[in-house]
């Protein structure tokens, strides 16, 4: 079953019912859940009822009423990944029970309106069988989960892992700049490394421009940084956590696919962005966000726009690129496209490295 954002699958077993939930529970969602597991009352009868919320990426009001009548009821709520765990320990108030323990179902259950929709079907297929056919074994094919929603899975494992451009030694940082409307333009050339207070330090290499394509362009851009580095990664990555998703479909990028997922902070902090992330659906890797971050560290900035892309070459991460457009007062715009690339690579891409907190 399927709303905007959200689907759910049905399963019935000997010993339990569960229900796979993925996307956002919000009131109509909720709403038509709840009917139809009232309508599977009779089947499920003595059986433990399991909800899966796994792939859960948020909860209104109305989701956590339905979910704590729900477990109120003797109902087990399980959640494998460790986001949409927190999620669902924050509605109930304490620890969910290991996932190894619960007894997963196999039969997929579907509502008496999809049985009066098929059965004319089901009649036709039982004439159409044949004698020695009937002697071998169907194959019994489990609803899989929606192929979106294990894309964001896999995005929320790659959020664990280590961050190529700010966590693995140093980056060679390549910034061109322009004040179109003084007609001003000019580059940066730099090695970034974390010191040991954990902050970024740049050595300059190169520097091409004048003074106020410096101060209006480049240091905007390294105020952000500085504004993001100071407060914790887990309060600015787009996860769960931070942003609220709503997924909006799919869009072709070059040989292969991408999963485009609308994202809004749930809060107005420095660092956060309104826009779209758009996820690699086999490794689901952040390869594109864009959009307009909801809050800026200088009272000088209007705002800024941003779109950040990641080069992969055979499923890794080479390069990083990111396109900036600040409005700023009084000069108005400044554009950046600044360039991302690790110096340390792994042994299969060294190969190809130069001269040898948003995702």
């Amino acid at each position: 079953m399927k709303s905007a954002a959200f689907s759910y699958y049905m399963h019935e077993g000997p010993k339990a019912f569960s229900i796979e939930l993925a996307g956002v529970l919000a009131a109509e969602a909720a709403k038509k859940l709840e009917q139809d597991l009232r309508s599977a009352s009779e089947v499920i009868g003595e059986k433990e009822l399991v909800v899966d919320l796994s792939y859960v990426t948020e909860i209104d009001s109305s989701g956590c009423q339905l979910l704590l009548s729900w477990r109120r009821n003797g109902a087990t709520l399980v959640a494998n990944r460790p986001e949409s765990r927190a999620l669902a320990e924050s509605i109930i108030g304490r620890p969910l029970p290991p996932v190894g323990r619960i007894a997963y179902t196999s039969t997929p259950y579907r509502p008496g309106s999809f049985f009066r929709d098929v059965l004319p079907i089901i009649g036709l297929l039982v004439m159409l069988i044949t004698t020695s056919a009937s002697a071998q074994p169907l194959p019994i094919v489990q609803p899989a989960t929606p192929p979106e929603s294990a894309a964001f899975g896999r995005y929320i494992e790659w959020l664990h892992a280590r961050d190529r451009f700010t966590e693995s030694g140093p980056v060679a940082l390549a910034i061109e700049a322009s004040l179109p409307g003084l007609r001003k333009q000019g580059s940066l050339f730099a090695i970034r490394e974390v010191a040991e207070s954990e902050r970024s330090q740049y050595g300059i290499l190169e520097l091409d421009g004048d003074a106020i394509l410096f101060e209006r362009a480049i240091a905007p851009y390294f105020v952000e940084e500085r504004q993001v580095e100071n407060v914790p990664r887990s309060s600015v990555i787009i996860s769960p956590r931070n942003y609220r998703f709503c997924y909006a479909g799919t869009v072709e990028t070059g040989d292969s696919a991408a999963y485009i997922f609308r994202i809004t902070p749930k809060r107005n902090r420095a660092g956060l962005i309104r826009g779209e992330l758009w996820i690699e659906p086999l490794t689901g890797a952040p390869i594109l966000v864009s959009g307009d971050l909801v809050k800026a560290a200088s009272t000088s900035i209007r705002g800024i726009n941003v779109v950040r892309e990641i080069t992969f070459l055979d499923g890794y991460p080479l390069a990083r690129t990111t396109h900036m457009r600040i409005d700023i007062r009084p000069v108005g715009r400044a554009e950046l496209t600044i360039i991302e690339l690790p110096l340390r690579l792994s042994d299969q891409h060294a190969g190809y490295s130069c001269g040898s907190r948003w995702p």
